[in-house]
């Protein structure tokens, strides 16, 4: 066995089933879009796929101007800290992602302690860190001292 008989083996797995690595791998992208919320799971096919273009490209503009924001509270460097005192999934999804609206109590250095009700993505692999009694550093908008932002 030769050396290029060798690599295709590693990166076949030692099977040359083409068709059931392209289905396998097909099937898990089917997935990963029907997760996203972009399709039933079936197959991006042209019927579907300026459907499922548009719903992309409106997650990833919702999530350009979600980061825009939190980064623009985050550069602003108002430090406080806060705690989760309650949490709910609103239903929605972007991306997969589930949004929760969180009430949180703000600590701000010199200043009573005060609520805030902010709506926050969350991935599902974080959502013990954002369970109902969490501690966390947050940046305030001075101009606004509801808009926060998380930064632990």
């Amino acid at each position: 066995m030769g050396l290029f008989d060798r690599a295709k083996n590693a990166f076949g797995g030692g099977d040359n089933d083409w068709a059931a690595q392209a289905k396998a791998a097909q099937d898990l992208a089917n997935q990963h879009l029907q997760a996203a919320g972009y399709t039933d799971g079936s197959p991006v096919t042209m019927a579907n796929a300026g459907q499922v273009s548009q719903a992309a490209q409106a997650d990833h503009d919702a999530l350009n101007a979600y980061g825009q924001e939190l980064n623009r509270i985050i550069a602003i460097r108002h430090p406080g800290s806060a705690v989760i005192t309650n949490s709910v999934d609103t239903g929605e999804r972007t991306a997969g992602n589930p949004w929760h609206q969180l009430e949180v109590q703000v600590s701000l250095p010199g200043a009573e302690p005060y609520l805030v009700s902010k709506r926050e993505m969350v991935a599902p692999q974080f959502l013990a860190s954002y369970a109902p009694g969490t501690n966390h550093d947050v940046k305030v908008d001075p101009a606004d001292p509801n808009n926060i932002a998380f930064t632990s």
